[in-house]
């Protein structure tokens, strides 16, 4: 990207904020039916408030933790073990192994066929 300048550097942009707004509308289109499907019908109401308040909740703070986490990177420019900005990419990984590993089977609850049945 450093390379780039104009019309090329636009694009380059543009392309990748639109598969970011893409990948996190899938993102959360496929938790929500992730959720739903593990829930009875009872309480789907009050799995999505709570889900819709949590993330609410984080992305309220998110702004705070990454401020916190760049500036802690850029103290850590001269370190050995993850320098300077390796910190937020590897945190940014972490954090997404993270979701990625709840949606397996051990972590994520699926309904019963009692619940199915109602």
């Amino acid at each position: 990207m450093a390379y780039l300048s104009g019309v090329k550097l636009s694009f380059a942009l543009y392309s990748a904020a639109m598969v970011k707004s893409a990948l996190a509308i899938t993102t959360i289109t496929g938790i929500c039916l992730l959720q739903n499907n593990s829930v009875c019908q009872e309480q789907r109401g009050t799995a999505n408030g709570i889900s819709t308040t949590a993330m609410l909740f984080f992305k309220s703070i998110a702004p705070i933790g990454a401020g916190a986490l760049f500036s802690l990177a850029q103290k850590r420019q001269d370190a050995t073990f993850l320098p300077g900005d390796q910190v937020v990419f590897v945190m940014l990984n972490l954090v997404a192994l993270l979701g990625l590993v709840f949606t397996f089977e051990p972590f994520l609850v699926l309904p019963t066929a009692q619940d199915q049945s109602h």
